[in-house]
């Protein structure tokens, strides 16, 4: 009865093992950049649906309850923020470097938010106020990101990468679509002046006011991969 009990529980213990496994990944050699980036590719769509047993929250559609936006010359608060398309990023680089300890990732992504936004002060160099619904597009913006990347023995016995430090930069390489209703409390006149601005500076509104939102989204993906370096050993991505 002991020897049928101690076979079941090493049975759970590989199919758990096992399970922690991500399939979808194949295994690179830690200079085949090629490789990791057909690899990153194939993983895209699978993390941003969310893997639960690994730790990985779903990433599309992208949540926010609230985002303080705001910059010296213009109050900007969204809430109920929802973004899709994270799950059809393109990998444009994934780099290794392993003196320096550091992957470096380039993805293209175009994302689709819907929310709530409200706003008072001056964009770009036009008086603005409104509150109301927002609909912004951001159309293959380039990120990139450098992640510093260290070693620690997991509860399994086995090394797991963790992330020590990383930071980011973005271009937008198509024109963006920003919509804000009710500006000015509806003021056609205003409001029609704000439009016309808004429509002809989308790219460098959103270099102006975008970066709080580009780093949530940044800083949830980094929040997702870590959590799948917790459960995924190490040597389960590089020779």
């Amino acid at each position: 009865m002991y020897s049928r009990y101690s076979f079941v529980v090493l049975l759970l213990c590989v199919a758990y093992t096992n399970a922690a496994y991500a399939p979808f990944i194949k295994k690179c050699k830690w200079d085949d950049s090629k490789c990791m980036k057909a690899t990153a590719q194939n993983a895209i769509p699978i993390l941003a649906a969310g893997i639960s047993e690994l730790g990985v929250q779903r990433l599309d559609p992208f949540t926010m309850k609230t985002l303080d936006a705001s910059s010296p010359t213009l109050k900007l608060l969204l809430w109920d923020v929802t973004g899709t398309g994270l799950k059809d990023c393109i990998a444009k680089k994934v780099q290794r470097d392993v003196e320096k300890s550091k992957i470096t990732v380039k993805l293209q992504c175009t994302v689709d938010f819907v929310g709530k936004y409200e706003m008072k002060g001056r964009l770009l160099v036009l008086p603005i106020e409104g509150k109301g619904d927002a609909h912004v597009v951001l159309r293959k913006v380039v990120i990139t990101a450098e992640v510093d990347i260290g070693d620690n023995l997991g509860r399994d016995g086995q090394k797991h990468w963790t992330i020590k430090n990383w930071k980011h930069t973005y271009d937008v390489k198509e024109k963006s679509t920003i919509e804000l209703e009710n500006l000015f409390n509806g003021n056609q006149v205003l409001s029609r002046a704000a439009h016309e601005m808004i429509e002809s500076s989308s790219n460098e509104i959103v270099k102006e006011v975008g970066p709080p939102l580009i780093k949530a989204i940044v800083g949830r993906i980094i929040e997702n991969v870590e959590e799948f370096f917790k459960n995924v050993p190490s040597s389960e991505f590089t020779d």
